[in-house]
């Protein structure tokens, strides 16, 4: 079982973030939700941010207004600005 996730988070420009994290929240239009190690294969429309879970007490907040997300086997790649 794996206990951290790999993220890349990109916008037209550049590569914003790229590493392993505990895990990565944001909103959809369902509302807030969390993406934790093992997660089911998903793609949805996201806005508003990013949370970022570096480990269990550090965190990082990316400003977004909207971009995709879209986790496949144990990876989150968000492409913002789209």
């Amino acid at each position: 079982m794996h206990h951290n996730i790999s993220l890349a988070i990109r916008n037209k420009q550049r590569l914003l973030f790229d590493g392993t994290v505990k895990a990565v929240s944001s909103y959809n239009d369902r509302g807030f939700f969390d993406i934790l190690p093992e997660h089911q294969n998903f793609i949805s429309l996201i806005r508003d941010k990013i949370i970022i879970h570096k480990d269990n007490i550090d965190k990082e907040e990316i400003k977004i207004n909207k971009g995709v997300l879209r986790v496949y086997k144990n990876k989150v790649e968000i492409y913002v600005g789209v």
